[in-house]
């Protein structure tokens, strides 16, 4: 299963969370997708009203709902996307190859549930490409790519971290370190590559 999002196609994250949930069958059987995507929306935020408070205490993700809904009326967020990933019980790895981060939204890790791997393809448009996660696949992701624990704050404070985390990180990255780099300087460098 590959599901290309293509440049006409407005709110990728919404439509890859459509194909999660639903089956790329059904989304090829579509024949209005503006009002899917509309009833899809609509559906997404009257089961955030229901499950908001049990999904803040057995997940621990930090959010309003008010902002979350306005996410995700508007073009999804990935935080919104996060939220909905784990309201539906859905696994999801959200990959930035030209930055090499990443970041897990895991749900349900013990049952045989896939996890779909969905790829920028550029920084500046938003073509995505999803794909059901091979263990192969995840397996390098996770020994090549850093990852993300927090998409709200891709990194904790400067003083949360000694140089040797930061030369780390910036090995990670694949970034140059130059010579005599002051620690604040590592920092910024590295905060500037963690787009996702």
């Amino acid at each position: 299963m590959k599901f290309r999002t293509n440049l006409n196609q407005i709110d990728s994250l919404f439509w890859c969370l459509y194909v999660m949930k639903h089956g790329m069958f059904k989304y090829e059987q579509l024949t209005n997708h503006f009002t899917a995507h509309q009833d899809g929306k609509r559906d997404e935020v009257m089961r955030l009203r229901e499950g908001a408070k049990a999904l803040k205490q057995s997940t621990g993700i930090k959010f309003t709902l008010s902002a979350i809904e306005t996410d995700i009326m508007s073009i999804m967020t990935l935080r919104a996307f996060q939220v909905l990933v784990h309201l539906n019980s859905l696994n999801a790895v959200f990959v930035n190859p030209l930055n090499r981060v990443y970041v897990e939204f895991i749900s349900d890790a013990v049952s045989n549930k896939p996890i779909y791997l969905i790829k920028c393809v550029d920084n500046k448009t938003p073509r995505l490409v999803m794909t059901q996660a091979t263990d192969h696949e995840l397996t390098s992701l996770r020994a090549t790519h850093y990852r993300i624990e927090n998409v709200q704050k891709p990194m904790k404070a400067v003083s949360a971290y000694t140089v040797a985390d930061l030369t780390e990180i910036y090995q990670r990255l694949k970034l140059q370190i130059m010579p005599k780099m002051k620690k604040q300087e590592m920092y910024d460098a590295i905060l500037k590559k963690l787009l996702l």
